[in-house]
């Protein structure tokens, strides 16, 4: 990455872990009911008392994914731009299916496999067809073929997948965006995103309105490139930072963390933000780097391979801090394994299959 936006590459890293904390510390023990329905198994029937100072992160598990997650978003927004810029339209969606789809069939069926055996292992009927399965291979695909939604985390995938289609479409013209343009995108976006909640669903409507993430991730790709001025970025962040309280407080209706979800994208714009004006600051640090280069792998297989992790691990009398150590001990070396193995790889194959960039 260019020295400019490393960064939003570190960034990336403590993204990766906040979403960790968000899910293991938090998510699993506050809403077990429901992790034990997504697993497939009997519900616990007593959980060990969290430690205090694992509280904190379960009272604000959803600002903490939320933060990861606006984190990747705005990350994208910035980033992808720098890979359209000098790339065919056919370049631009193959290196992208390469970057999303073998690291996703991957984390996906190695949870899979993980869910089968623990299925096994509890003698519980196993609940997903292979249809089910082949549906999220896709992504894009699971909802059109009706089958609902197994690993969690796959929203945003389709979020980013969407985003690459529109830029796509725009071409070199998402790279031209001037401020009347991102003002003007900013309130179709929030259109949208306020008809999805009341007409359609709260989830695509959060979809929908993620798209304000990433077109504030654009704006900085603008305002380093000098399409945009300060001052002109400033009331576009601004715009967006109201944009979503608006959304999530006066249209969506409310649900029982939308004050966690709308806080946690709030703390990523602001975070971000002020990493961005001490950039010059930020050198390549290798654990952060690290993390940032395992993120996507990590995002992927972390859930319900690591719930199922820690729901024997609780089963069988571990405490919450032995659990949580456990699985992402085991989420992270997963995760290295399809980095090194699957990952890697696949990247090197884009570059050398790739269809040649455009001319400048």
């Amino acid at each position: 990455m260019s020295d400019r936006i490393i960064f939003a590459n570190t960034l990336r890293g403590f993204a990766a872990v906040s979403v960790l904390l968000s899910h293991f510390a938090g998510i699993f023990w506050v809403m077990n009911p429901v992790i034990c329905d997504l697993l497939g198994v009997r519900k616990l029937t007593q959980l060990p008392e969290i430690p205090a100072i694992l509280q904190f992160f379960a009272d604000h598990c959803i600002i903490l994914g939320q933060f990861g997650v606006g984190i990747f978003f705005i990350v994208s927004g910035l980033v992808i731009p720098f890979s359209l810029k000098n790339s065919s339209k056919k370049s631009f969606l193959y290196r992208r299916a390469f970057r999303i789809y073998p690291v996703y069939i991957a984390g996906f069926s190695f949870a899979m496999i993980m869910l089968y055996a623990l299925a096994t292992y509890k003698q519980s009927n196993w609940q997903f067809s292979l249809f089910d399965i082949l549906a999220h291979f896709g992504v894009i695909t699971r909802a059109p073929l009706g089958v609902s939604r197994i690993d969690g985390i796959s929203w945003t995938l389709e979020v980013e997948i969407y985003f690459y289609l529109v830029l796509c479409v725009l071409g070199v013209r998402a790279m031209q965006f001037d401020f009347k343009r991102y003002i003007i995108a900013a309130l179709v976006i929030a259109v949208l995103a306020a008809l999805t909640f009341k007409f359609k669903s709260y989830l695509i409507g959060v979809q929908m309105a993620s798209g304000l993430m990433l077109l504030l991730g654009m704006s900085y790709y603008s305002l380093l490139n000098s399409k945009l001025s300060t001052r002109q970025f400033w009331i576009l962040q601004v715009l967006v930072s109201v944009l979503i309280p608006i959304l999530w407080l006066l249209v969506a209706t409310r649900a029982e963390y939308t004050y966690q979800w709308m806080s946690g994208y709030l703390a990523a714009i602001a975070i971000f933000h002020l990493c961005y004006l001490s950039r010059n600051s930020f050198t390549d640090n290798r654990l952060l780097s690290h993390f940032a280069d395992i993120s996507y792998p990590l995002y992927v297989v972390h859930a319900l391979f690591g719930y199922a992790v820690m729901y024997v691990l609780v089963e069988k009398g571990a405490g919450p801090i032995t659990a949580i150590a456990v699985a992402m001990l085991a989420s992270y070396l997963a995760a290295l394994g399809i980095h090194l193995v699957i990952e890697k790889p696949s990247l090197r194959w884009s570059k050398l299959g790739r269809p040649q960039p455009v001319a400048t």
